[in-house]
């Protein structure tokens, strides 16, 4: 079991794992230059910050710095939409944003599963809003597993 420090560190180790590994694979032609150009200079570090993120939500499940960093953000998200008359998306982070809360820790936020489908909204949210199949969420949404991943391999629960 990792610390909230141990997993932002494990989370940046992670990260530069997968830049190196998009890095080899361009050099061999293997990925796409949009793709590419995503982990390429300041584009980088919006991907970096979701993968940190990622890295230290599955403890959202118990009072830790984690948590309360979550809900602010999510507060300030639910206001926004409120205030841009997006009733529905509001009503929906105020439920997602409960689940964790009344599940047990390292229950379902410690799983595999979980780290495929919590940072999925970064993947399918620019095809919502876009109103069409794009591709545009993919790197967000690769680093956001990836994040998700090294906090499950640092609680000892994947491998």
């Amino acid at each position: 079991m990792s610390s909230y420090r141990g997993h932002i560190r494990g989370g940046l180790l992670f990260f530069g794992l997968l830049w190196l590994g998009i890095w080899v694979a361009s050099g061999h032609g293997l990925l796409g230059e949009e793709f590419v150009r995503a982990f390429q200079g300041w584009r980088v570090l919006p991907l970096l910050a979701v993968s940190l993120t990622m890295a230290i939500w599955p403890d959202v499940d118990i009072t830790s710095k984690a948590q309360k960093f979550f809900y602010r953000v999510l507060i300030g998200v639910d206001i926004l939409l409120l205030m841009g008359k997006r009733y529905q998306e509001a009503a929906f982070l105020g439920l997602l944003a409960m689940v964790p809360v009344v599940s047990r820790h390292r229950g379902w936020t410690h799983t595999i599963w979980a780290a495929i489908i919590v940072p999925s909204p970064l993947l399918l949210l620019p095809m919502y809003l876009e109103g069409k199949l794009t591709w545009t969420g993919l790197p967000y949404y690769i680093s956001g597993t990836v994040g998700y991943i090294s906090h499950l391999i640092l609680d000892g629960k994947f491998i």
